[in-house]
Order: C-alpha cells, then structure tokens, then sequence
C-alpha cells in the first residue's frame, strides 16, 4: 500500500514538473520567430519592444489590458516599449494620426485605453474627431492641442515614419510585436495574450544577455 502511495505521489510530481517547465519554454517557430536579418533599434542599451497596433483592431483592444498589466508588473527594466500605429490603408492612417496627436498631447494609459473601448465596447454610430478629442479630454488631455496636433506636419511625419517601420518589419497582422529587432512575436491562435508577453518577458531578457 505504501508503495502504491509513492508511487502515486512520484507520478504526481513528474506531472507537476512536466507542466511547469512546459510552461516555460518557448519555441522558435511556435511562439516567436527570429528574423533573418536584425533591424535597427532606436532605444540605446534598452532593449526595444515594439507593438505594432492599430484602434481599429479588436485583437488588439483584447491584448491593451494583459498589455498594461504586463507595463506595470512583469516588464523588465531593461526594456523600453514603442507602440507603433500600422497606417495600411486611409481608415488606419487616420487612427494612426489620432494616436501620435494624443501623444504630443501627453495622453495617458488609460486615455489610450479609453480610445478602444470606445471603437469596441460603446461602438458609436457616429464617430467624428470631436467625439474622439472628448474621450482623451474626460483624461485629462486638451482637446484643442489634440486637434491641433491631429493635422499637424510633425504627426504627418510621424505617420511617415510608422510606415516605413512597418514596411521595414514586413508586417502584415496585428497586433505583431518585435524585440530588439530580433524577434517576432505574432498574434497568438486563441487569443492567449498572457502568453504573448510571457514570450516577450522571455525574449527582452534573452536580447539583455547577448549584444
């Protein structure tokens, strides 16, 4: 009987082992990919974590919480973090030129997450730049330099910029993540955006390792 027991007990415990370092690996070809050649980062001797995003995406939307949740418990301190807008077409473009507006208007966290719930949860039948300037103003962003800022040369080039990166990185999906102009991390099937940043965790730590 007491054999049995430990017997039990061992399978158990290889169980439990075996979870855990599942858990832990991360898979080239699986969870991320290593890119054929390494791209130019703009972040010194941080490392440098790309979100390529867009409003519009609710895949997006549905990674913003894990996302800013993984900012303010998980993030390694050697890491920097650039949200970059992908402009493919007219309609990203302009959600392209709100985000950068909003930045020069010192958006916060969570005016940015006000923005996607407004796009995905209250879904308006309307929706002009007033309406969107309004919803960065109830936190606490000036509405008229938002507005400003929306049609400004330097958001124009910024936007420029966003789509050169993107063109650089050959994105084609979001939202996409890239670290240190090594890795991708794409989408993941089923949404498992936890293990998205789990893989991003992993991968930021990896890069500090090695120049």
């Amino acid at each position: 009987m007491r054999k049995k027991i430990a017997t039990a007990l061992l399978a158990a415990l290889m169980t439990i082992s075996l979870q855990v370092t599942s858990a832990d690996t991360f898979e080239a070809g699986k969870d991320y990919m290593v890119l054929e050649s390494r791209q130019p980062t703009s972040t010194g001797e941080k490392v440098e974590v790309l979100e390529f995003f867009s409003y519009g995406c609710p895949h997006c939307a549905h990674l913003e919480p894990v996302l800013q949740t993984w900012k303010q418990e998980t993030k390694p301190e050697e890491v920097q973090f650039v949200k970059v807008p992908v402009a493919w077409n007219e309609g990203f473009e302009t959600f392209a030129r709100v985000y950068y507006a909003a930045e020069l208007a010192d958006a916060s966290d969570e005016a940015h997450t006000a923005m996607f719930n407004l796009l995905h949860e209250e879904k308006p039948k309307q929706l002009n730049l007033q309406i969107v300037a309004d919803v960065f103003g109830k936190h606490g962003v000036d509405t008229d330099k938002f507005i400003q800022y929306f049609g400004s040369k330097e958001v124009t080039n910024r936007v420029a910029q966003a789509k050169e990166l993107s063109r650089r990185y050959k994105v084609t999906g979001v939202p996409t993540m890239f670290v240190d102009g090594r890795y991708e991390v794409p989408s993941p099937k089923g949404g498992d955006f936890p293990r998205m940043m789990e893989t991003v965790t992993y991968l930021s730590k990896e890069a500090g390792k090695t120049p």
